[in-house]
């Protein structure tokens, strides 16, 4: 096995250049653990409508909703050759889109009800965390140095890291004597999602993703979509709390939910169905792009935090094969010698043995642990 260092030290190693963050389920999982594993969110799920929807996760031996789809789309490409069954093939084909909209359901069913959930603890710990990739401490101009902030990616879908770019203080709570309890501003957090009031209606409950502009500062990408976003005709619409008139975000997802509207929300169960999908998505074309620029940036580094580095990502991961950065740090979480994580080493030994000669990739690993993320 690999050795691996303590955040710090990543941290130390990758100083005097940009980093770059990508984050998976397990940030989520971090602070909620029983609300964000597949696990959980199959217990939600309402297959009322569909039982041998349910009954396939079983077959299957998984709790993860991805492995469903894609087998269940598996078999209606097979179908054709064994049977001509159309109403078979109709069916299974029927119960690949109803897992996608029971994810989404359960997704926001078990969602934290309102930001205040996640503690202000946690949120100082996180943006911490990410001032480390996007704080304004990494913007080094005014010293004569670089602007050495960088962008963040996610495959999320929830609505936690949006949550704590926006909470920019947080409150130090006297138990003793609440009337004494402070405000303490934390770092300040470059964070542009591309989303802007639109042109026409500038009071808009919502605001939307400006595709032409986007690309000059947005910094912030849901490679996957998000529970906040709304395709609406030719715009990407975001749900917002400030604009809405107060009503907390995942009210408002239960809302649109209720009349049959989702958002946008890649949840195809293998990358080549979620590549198809985001192709179908300036937004989400736009942000594996940029991922994908900072992938060919030599000088900056990639740390990845919380991801499995699983086949379903495969076309995330094909980036950084294709990249010219030069060092990815890949958190491992718990025993490095575990069986999840040795797929993880040997998933990631792989990018670096795709990579020519002339554009060598190191790996290196810290302990997902030492980053206390959420504290």
């Amino acid at each position: 096995m690999p050795s691996v260092m303590t955040f710090a030290d990543a941290l130390s190693a990758s100083e005097g250049g940009k980093r770059h963050l990508l984050l998976g389920n397990g940030f989520s999982i971090a602070i909620f653990p029983d609300r964000f594993r597949y696990g959980s969110l199959l217990e939600q799920a309402d297959f009322s409508s569909s039982p041998k929807a349910r009954q396939a996760f079983t077959a299957l031996g998984t709790t993860d909703f991805e492995v469903v789809i894609k087998a269940l789309r598996d078999a209606v490409t097979l179908l054709p050759i064994y049977s001509s069954d159309e109403a078979l093939a109709t069916t299974m084909r029927q119960h690949a889109d109803v897992l996608k909209d029971l994810l989404v359901r359960a997704i926001a069913g078990r969602h934290p009800e309102r930001p205040s959930d996640v503690g202000e603890t946690p949120y100082k710990a996180c943006r911490t965390f990410l001032a480390h990739f996007v704080g304004e401490s990494r913007d080094e101009r005014s010293a004569g140095g670089k602007d050495l902030r960088g962008y963040i990616y996610t495959v999320n879908y929830d609505l936690l890291l949006y949550w704590t770019l926006l909470h920019d203080q947080v409150i130090q709570w006297n138990a003793a004597d609440p009337l004494a309890s402070v405000l303490e501003q934390t770092e300040a957090l470059q964070h542009d999602d591309g989303f802007r009031a639109p042109d026409a209606d500038p009071n808009a409950p919502y605001v939307t993703w400006d595709a032409e502009g986007a690309a000059d500062g947005q910094n912030i990408h849901f490679l996957h979509g998000a529970l906040h976003l709304y395709d609406d005709g030719p715009d990407l619409q975001k749900k917002c709390w400030e604009r809405s008139g107060g009503i907390p975000l995942v009210d408002q997802l239960r809302a649109a939910l209720a009349e049959d509207k989702f958002p946008l929300f890649v949840s195809e169960g293998d990358s080549g169905g979620k590549l198809l999908r985001i192709r179908h998505s300036g937004y989400l074309q736009r942000s594996l792009k940029s991922f994908a620029g900072v992938c060919r940036s030599p000088g900056a580094s990639l740390f990845i935090f919380g991801h499995s580095l699983a086949p379903n990502d495969e076309h995330v991961l094909r980036q950084i094969e294709k990249g010219k950065t030069k060092t990815v740090y890949v958190s491992l979480y718990g025993d490095p010698a575990s069986d999840a994580n040795r797929t993880i080493v040997a998933r990631a030994a792989r990018l670096a043995l795709a990579r020519p000669e002339r554009n060598p990739l190191e790996v290196q690993y810290f302990s997902a642990e030492s980053a206390a993320v959420w504290a």
